[in-house]
């Protein structure tokens, strides 16, 4: 008789232990191919247990493809699954996969809105409400596109506030903009290639690289992407973000936006407009979209992990005419639809006008925040300090005379305890990176307005100390 330990002080069912016992017997060959088992009635007998959680156990196994029966003759271990699985902690024992994560003092990560200021209770209110009063057919599989209450109200918030030209047909609800980049990649060929703006977004350039995509840098003045250096190879895709630049923060003018776009016709190339914070300017309304330019030529890309929160995952492309069944397929292929729930919420969100007013109270705080970041930039380092980029957004760029941020100045900044990142590490070329070295990034959506003092006196002492 096999032994099997039994604990009957576990939360684990006695049927259950029984299964790990004798499929472990099984598999590392205790019990031989071909083998009798007990019969159900001796093994209860034997482990002091009910019959039926012994049958249960023999059940599973069978179901499982370790035992078979045979009527009136018992249960036999099946031939060819003797085998020696990998043990539960070989993970363990060859190291963690996962990244070193710092702890910082003081985080000027950009891309992250004030997370404390999420109104969170009013979404948990709505998402309730809509939750317990869904449609069976709401339950279903939807179209890819999206929920066609949210695509309306979104273009409807578009045309009011981006003077976006659109319509809910053509607007694609995706799972953040990280997802749009992703389905826009499909796009291009082998054989073609991507105009990029440099510097430029960590996420745009981890997206297309994932992606295998070909690309090409294009450099940028004092004014956004030098139009006038358009190559003469057709690209497929143009990547800008023309109302906000990151990292630099410029703003595309009206005469390079048209440039740009009499280019992608003439080429027959699409423009990727990506409008992740300008929502947020401070001095005046924000800058009204290029896809207003052009409906047909530029493709919008948004998202509400800057605007509302990172962890909703909800993003939108607002897709030419011709680009609509394209980029339908490959939603459907990539993922089927967005989580109906969250659309749900956020097109009541938006139709309440909770939104906008949320836009509104944070262009109010972050100016705040702006400002007191500036102040204090200003109070430490005076005028060795040149700050651009700062009219709208979650952030803006610093560049320190006489201070270049090489690889042992960051590091040592981070061992300080501050998250801060260089526009250098942006840039796509060596002439690039020496062009920007002096400049750091400085993102203040999330930190509070004690840390914003705090870090810059760390920055000073450390950078002060490099002198």
């Amino acid at each position: 008789m096999i032994h099997i330990n039994i604990d009957r002080k576990t939360s684990c069912s006695l049927s259950r232990q029984i299964y790990d016992a004798l499929k472990e017997a099984i598999l590392f060959g205790t019990i031989q191919p071909g083998e009798k088992l007990p019969s159900t009635r001796e093994l209860a007998k034997y482990l002091n247990v009910a019959r039926n959680v012994v049958i249960e156990c023999y059940e599973q196994l069978a179901a499982e493809g370790y035992v078979y029966s045979k009527n009136g003759a018992g249960t036999y271990a099946c031939d060819g699954v003797r085998f020696h699985p990998l043990e539960k902690d070989t993970a363990a024992k060859g190291g963690s996969n996962e990244k070193y994560s710092p702890q910082y003092e003081v985080s000027f990560r950009t891309g992250i809105p004030d997370l404390a200021e999420i109104p969170i209770k009013r979404w948990a209110q709505i998402y309730q409400r809509i939750a317990l009063d869904i449609k069976p057919s709401q339950l279903d599989y939807q179209d890819p596109f999206g929920d066609y209450r949210l695509r309306t109200q979104l273009s409807l918030y578009l045309n009011r506030a981006r003077g976006a030209q659109t319509a809910p047909k053509n607007i694609l609800i995706t799972n953040g903009a990280a997802q749009s980049f992703h389905l826009l990649c499909g796009l291009i060929a082998q054989n073609e290639y991507a105009l990029v703006e440099n510097p430029l977004s960590f996420g745009i350039l981890h997206t297309l690289c994932a992606n295998s995509v070909n690309m090409e840098p294009i450099y940028m003045d004092e004014q956004g992407m030098v139009t006038a250096a358009l190559p003469d190879k057709p690209p497929k895709l143009i990547f800008t973000t023309p109302s906000h630049q990151f990292p630099t923060g410029v703003i595309l003018p009206a005469g390079r936006r048209i440039e740009m776009i009499k280019y992608a016709r003439r080429q027959n190339a699409y423009i990727v407009e990506d409008d992740y914070d300008s929502e947020f300017r401070f001095d005046g309304s924000p800058i009204q979209s290029m896809q207003f330019l052009d409906p047909q030529r530029v493709i919008y890309v948004g998202t509400f992990s800057k605007t509302l929160m990172p962890a909703l995952r909800l993003g939108y492309m607002v897709v030419p005419d011709e680009l609509c069944e394209k980029m339908r397929e490959a939603k459907y292929v990539a993922d089927l639809h967005s989580p109906i729930l969250e659309q749900l919420v956020l097109g009541d969100f938006l139709e309440r006008g909770l939104f906008e007013r949320h836009i509104r109270k944070m262009r109010k705080l972050y100016l705040k925040k702006r400002n007191a970041l500036v102040g204090s930039l200003r109070q430490s380092f005076g005028e060795r300090v040149k700050i651009s980029g700062a009219e709208a957004g979650l952030h803006f760029i610093a560049a320190f005379e006489g201070v270049h941020f090489h690889e042992g100045l960051m590091k040592k900044i981070e061992e300080n305890g501050v998250q801060i990142s260089a526009v250098s590490q942006h840039c796509l070329s060596e002439k690039t990176k020496s062009q920007y070295d002096q400049g750091l990034i400085f993102g203040y959506g999330n930190t509070t307005m004690e840390d914003i003092d705090r870090g810059v006196k760390i920055l000073s002492r450390v950078i002060k100390g490099e002198r």
